[in-house]
């Protein structure tokens, strides 16, 4: 997202496709940058400012791998009952059309944990059959969720037999404890980016006291911070174990991983000067609408995978403080 400020037009011509070289300044990335940016097909409002909402289209994909990591030690049980309602919202809100299969594993590193060799949940499944695989978990103490999928999905014989090479691929970790493996954060991103041509990670756990709504005082030796920046490096979900409803951030982690095809605007814009870019390319505005309602645009035509969206309007209002 980038907010163009202090713009002062009298005027732009519809359709120009450029304007006279001004210099403006970029806010929202990792700093605060000069550049000469060109934005196309807007008519703004005198003294108004522009912002660019962007995503960039997910791969499609008919398949997908789902392993929930769940710590196995005994402060965990006081989890028990969101942790079963999260993984039964999330079998119930993931695509119909896609073929998904959903395992429970320990956190275990694997040298002393054998995983059960029941077969992942799919279709057709309920919170009951969920039940059933939770209750079949071993008791494993150990914090090692980094360790833990590495091991199943590379060295375990019986997830070799259902875990799909071609299928898309989220993990999810659970835990009220720091991630304890032998694997720095950085090795498991370069491991994990490379598994499957789709991957996903989201996390559910300790998270910064400032952040969280515990009862308890997270502390430096229970956040879970290794699980954090591998998770924000491929943009997943992050959610506080102590919510005491995970909904939200499950639906999140599911809307992660199906094709975008609607998109809330950062703030009100002037509806007048919504454009729509597709790969640098102003967009038909028959594939799109704008809802006052949700604040959002809705495709009617869901965009290809890979393609860079950009959504660029003149701010009516601010949904937040603009940058300084």
């Amino acid at each position: 997202m980038h907010v163009f400020k202090s713009l002062f037009f009298a005027a732009l011509v519809l359709f120009s496709g450029c304007y006279s070289g001004m210099d403006y300044v970029v806010h929202g990335g990792e700093g605060e940058v000069e550049t000469e940016t060109i934005i196309k097909y807007i008519v703004t409002e005198p003294e108004a400012d522009i912002w660019i909402d962007s995503f960039t289209q997910i791969e499609a994909y008919e398949a997908i791998d789902i392993v929930w990591v769940i710590d196995g030690s005994c402060s965990m049980m006081s989890h028990q009952t969101r942790l079963l309602a999260g993984i039964e919202h999330m079998m119930n809100n993931l695509p119909p059309d896609v073929n998904w299969r959903l395992k429970m594993i320990t956190a275990g590193d694997g040298s002393r944990v054998i995983q059960p060799t029941t077969f992942p949940l799919t279709r057709g499944d309920d919170i009951a059959d969920a039940m059933d695989m939770y209750n079949q978990l071993p008791n494993d103490g150990q914090e090692k969720g980094f360790d833990a999928i590495k091991n199943y999905a590379t060295l375990d014989v019986y997830a070799k037999t259902w875990m799909r090479s071609d299928a898309a691929l989220l993990v999810v970790f659970v835990t009220d404890e720091r991630e304890q493996s032998s694997m720095t954060t950085t090795d498991f991103i370069n491991w994990y980016a490379w598994l499957r041509p789709s991957v996903y990670l989201s996390f559910v756990g300790n998270v910064d006291t400032e952040d969280s709504i515990c009862p308890y005082k997270t502390n430096y030796g229970t956040i879970g911070r290794k699980y954090m920046d591998a998770v924000s490096h491929f943009s997943g979900t992050i959610i506080d174990i102590c919510e005491t409803d995970w909904s939200a951030g499950v639906d999140d982690a599911t809307q992660n991983i199906e094709p975008i095809g609607e998109w809330e605007l950062t703030h009100v814009p002037y509806v007048d000067t919504l454009v729509v870019f597709e790969d640098n390319a102003p967009m038909d505005s028959s594939k799109w609408t704008y809802s006052a309602v949700d604040n959002m645009i809705e495709f009617s035509v869901t965009p290809p995978e890979n393609s860079l969206i950009e959504i660029g309007y003149a701010i009516k209002y601010y949904n937040m403080p603009p940058p300084e």
